[in-house]
């Protein structure tokens, strides 16, 4: 019995929503195989959803076509190319007005984290971490240490503004996708304001300015944030109060 070709359907899927099914589904409520491949995306606000999990979406929102559906990871292209005589067609799905109109952006605004991301920011030294330990205890969060974090989502990476830079956005994107599981806590220096800007563009998460009187160093440069959420000093107080005082502040 001859096999019957398949249509192939590429796209981010960030999420698979309402208006992709019903595009796919053209196809599949004729009998015809579709092959979905899913572009291997960077992780940013505007595609916060692993690899794992757009295909998960995927498989549960089409599970009822069982072998009819097959779905692969391609790199992340900017492109289809062809020449003549390929030997398929590439032809457009056109849906109603109502379904053409469901964007994934509404749908990713309807499912924003549903945990706060609580950012430690301070000076090397300043005890970011130890309150980190403290706040990671009584809240049940997901601890992301600056020091860890350089030895997994930024190994090999410098220490210069630029390097910083996309150390912490890393770092940022990963906290977004975490948030919609429990709370976390990033305990990352984040010394320029510029980058905390970028951070604030992406994920909203709670600023907390951990002072201390500590020399500045012009290796490690540092500009203290102008308008935290919240401030505390670990000059003055224990780690337990100041997470006493957060807590409150999140309350």
């Amino acid at each position: 019995m001859k096999k019957r070709q398949a249509s192939l359907f590429v796209g981010r899927w960030q999420p698979f929503h309402k208006g992709h099914k019903a595009l796919i589904e053209t196809v599949l409520k004729k009998g015809k195989p579709v092959v979905i491949a899913i572009r291997d995306t960077k992780l940013t606000h505007k595609n916060p959803y692993t690899l794992a999990e757009r295909a998960a979406m995927i498989r549960k929102a089409l599970k009822r076509y069982g072998s009819l559906v097959k779905v692969i990871t391609i790199p992340d292209i900017d492109e289809i190319c062809y020449g003549r005589d390929v030997g398929y067609r590439i032809r457009r799905i056109y849906l109603d007005a109502d379904t053409e109109a469901i964007s994934g952006t509404k749908t990713r605004k309807k499912h924003p984290p549903t945990h706060p991301i609580i950012w430690l920011t301070g000076q090397s030294g300043s005890g970011k971490t130890t309150l980190a330990n403290i706040l990671k205890e009584r809240i049940g969060a997901v601890l992301l240490d600056g020091n860890e974090m350089r030895e997994s989502v930024s190994l090999g990476a410098g220490f210069g503004k630029r390097e910083r830079t996309a150390h912490n956005m890393r770092v940022a994107r990963l906290a977004f996708v975490l948030a919609r599981q429990s709370p976390v806590i990033v305990s990352v220096i984040a010394p320029f304001e510029s980058t905390r800007k970028k951070i604030d563009a992406m994920i909203k998460p709670v600023w907390v300015y951990v002072k201390r009187d500590i020399p500045p160093r012009k290796t490690y440069p540092y500009e203290p944030p102008k308008k935290p959420h919240i401030t505390v000093d670990s000059s003055a107080h224990t780690g337990e109060v100041n997470a006493e005082k957060i807590l409150k502040f999140l309350k």
